[in-house]
């Protein structure tokens, strides 16, 4: 069974960062809304380096049309039905739904990055725009971000720890879930196999 894994976090949560390691210790393919965002502001002729902007034009093509928002960055992040996947950048409870159904048969998790505001507040100064934190954090697209995203998520991951050990919490919690996979399919398959012989014998 193939896993879609999202990660989701308020900004400065480390989700970049932790999902492309995850995504490098799976060995599988990884893509975000903010690469996507990114490249078609450039393409636009827009600043691709303007948070604000990247927020606005990502709530836009949320109200604008969610499902086709999320198709256009799995196309341009290469994900292929069945593909075992990282993405990145879940900011609605709504889009991680539609991915769930999109990227069937490939089963969704959604993993939540949680760290205190003054640790995500130190993480950021190190960015051009981090000055900009308190304005970026109450944007109206990360609204979801506080409250609603950690409850709806499969895992909440502590990214307050070292950045090493987050990423092994996370490949960790994969493998368990992929582990489950097997054991279901070969309950499944054997439940199957003794309905078909209970059939043949005409019992």
């Amino acid at each position: 069974m193939s896993l879609l894994l999202c990660f989701s976090g308020q900004i400065g949560s480390g989700k970049s960062s932790v999902s492309t390691a995850v995504a490098a210790a799976l060995g599988c393919g990884r893509t975000s809304f903010g690469d996507y965002l990114r490249s078609e502001i450039a393409r636009l002729g827009g600043d691709p380096n303007d948070r604000k902007a990247l927020q606005d034009f990502g709530q836009k093509r949320v109200e604008d049309d969610s499902a086709a928002f999320c198709r256009d960055v799995l196309a341009a992040g290469g994900f292929q039905a069945g593909d075992n996947f990282v993405i990145d950048g879940i900011r609605h409870v709504e889009i991680f739904e539609l991915l769930a159904a999109v990227a069937k048969p490939s089963e969704a998790r959604l993993l939540y990055l949680g760290a205190p505001e003054t640790t995500r507040n130190d993480r950021v100064q190190s960015r051009d725009d981090a000055q900009d934190f308190v304005r970026e954090s109450t944007h109206q697209v990360e609204t979801e971000l506080q409250d609603a995203l950690p409850k709806r998520a499969d895992a909440v991951i502590d990214a307050s720890q070292p950045f090493d050990r987050v990423v092994a919490d996370c490949v960790e919690l994969v493998r368990s879930w992929q582990q489950r996979f097997v054991i279901r399919n070969r309950r499944s398959n054997s439940t199957s196999k003794t309905r078909a012989r209970e059939r043949d014998d005409g019992t």
